[in-house]
């Protein structure tokens, strides 16, 4: 069931395997085995792949109907969306799933660096 729901929440959110493996910091066929059942992501690429997605790891794994952490929202479009980043661009939406993907610990650090940026 994992597999499936990570090809699914993949293509939910628009992005390819090369984007997802990049994010997550392996190779694209190493997340194509993941999708096809061929090998499983570890506990923590898991909790990687919830945080990145905004969904709880029971999400993931199928054993939640829906995703709780989603909240419908208007886009621009008017069109329904279950993905609060749906009205922010490409680069926008990869930033947020990079984001989410920092260990707590290093968040203000990351904060930091973005405020360098900015300027």
């Amino acid at each position: 069931m994992v597999k499936k729901m990570l090809k699914e929440v993949r293509k939910s959110h628009r992005l390819t395997q090369e984007e997802v493996s990049k994010i997550l910091g392996i190779d694209r066929t190493t997340y194509t085995f993941y999708e096809t059942g061929k090998t499983s992501p570890s506990v923590a690429t898991l909790i990687t792949l919830a945080k990145m997605y905004n969904c709880s790891l029971g999400y993931l794994a199928g054993v939640e109907e829906n995703n709780p952490r989603f909240k419908r929202v208007e886009t621009e479009l008017s069109v329904k969306s279950t993905d609060p980043t749906a009205h922010l661009s490409r680069e926008e939406q990869l930033a947020v799933m990079y984001f989410r993907c920092i260990p707590d610990d290093k968040l203000d650090e990351a904060i930091d660096v973005l405020r360098s940026l900015g300027k």
